[in-house]
């Protein structure tokens, strides 16, 4: 073999990897559209919302009672955008510094009937978009793949401070 053959044989190689890598990733953005982690509802969407809401917790032993407050992020993407597909890595890193703080996360399908996104200050051109909610009100938005994966590539695990400090 000459290294003409060798070179037209590695290319190849890396041509077919890379199809392979692309059907991974369609693969993967394709079952997690499917998933859980994707709200297709607007049932799913109020009661995500829900869960901001402020609890109240009374300790049995000394009677005193605490307030717990609570976030919700709803993330807004169209499920057919590059978007879904970095979401692979980008949620599970918002999950995981959500957790820390006991915030719950999900990613939300941007065509779904009976929602306006305007109604969570969601404009169909700046999506996608990161909406918390805070006592069941919208407390920030964050638009642009940009913004958002200026949250993911921090490494302070505390969200809640990220996103109170966030300036566009």
């Amino acid at each position: 073999m000459d290294f003409k053959e060798l070179k037209e044989k590695a290319l190849k190689l890396k041509e077919k990897a890379s199809e392979q890598t692309q059907k991974a990733i369609n693969y993967g953005a394709t079952k997690l559209t499917e998933s859980n982690l994707t709200i297709d509802k607007k049932e799913d969407i109020d009661l995500l919302i829900k869960k901001s809401k402020t609890t109240k917790f009374k300790n049995k032993e000394t009677w005193i009672e605490k307030e717990y407050k609570h976030k919700s992020i709803i993330i807004f993407a169209d499920e057919w955008s590059d978007f879904f597909k970095k979401a692979l890595y980008i949620l599970p890193v918002i999950s995981a510094k959500a957790f820390t703080q006991n915030i719950s996360v999900k990613l939300a399908k941007s065509k779904i009937k009976e929602i306006k996104l305007s109604d969570y200050n969601v404009k169909a051109k700046s999506l996608p978009c990161l909406v918390v909610f805070e006592e069941e009100k919208i407390l920030k938005t964050i638009e642009w793949t940009q913004n958002i994966l200026k949250l993911v590539k921090s490494f302070d695990l505390d969200i809640n401070k990220q996103i109170d400090e966030f300036k566009i």
